[in-house]
């Protein structure tokens, strides 16, 4: 069986991907970059929850997570569709994609103003590298 180049490319991210992630548990204590980073959610939080209740049909428990992320995850099974599998209209496909990722910084929005930092997943995240910065130039340490 001969390995092709794409696959070898596909491992090598695969890997780079894995380095990464492990690199930023270890500094942050999650995967999550922009939470890692800033210690705010970013407009994905709770995405991944919201996809796996939407999964087992809860849908409620979904749209309590992040309601914006069944809607934006169909529309990234639409591009998918139409990238690989060349079927559908790929201007169309666009103008869902947009509208999908403008809605879910509204969503984003809203529920930042509404629920942070008290409400899962709009929670402060101690851990973060910003907030360990800033107790550092405070004196407290890390």
């Amino acid at each position: 069986m001969k390995i092709t180049k794409e696959t070898k490319v596909s491992l090598f991210l695969l890997f780079l991907f894995c380095v990464y992630c492990t690199v930023l548990y270890i500094f942050t204590g999650g995967v999550c970059a922009f939470r890692g980073l800033f210690g705010i959610p970013c407009p994905g939080c709770g995405g991944t929850r919201s996809i796996l209740r939407l999964a087992k049909g809860d849908l409620s428990g979904s749209i309590y997570f992040n309601p914006s992320a069944p809607f934006l995850f169909l529309c990234i099974l639409n591009e998918i569709r139409i990238g690989y599998f060349k079927r559908g209209n790929k201007k169309l496909a666009a103008i869902l994609l947009v509208s999908s990722v403008v809605f879910s910084l509204i969503v984003y929005i809203i529920r930042m103003k509404l629920y942070f930092p008290y409400r899962e997943p709009y929670v402060f995240y101690e851990k973060s590298l910003m907030f360990r910065l800033l107790n550092m130039l405070q004196g407290r340490g890390l």
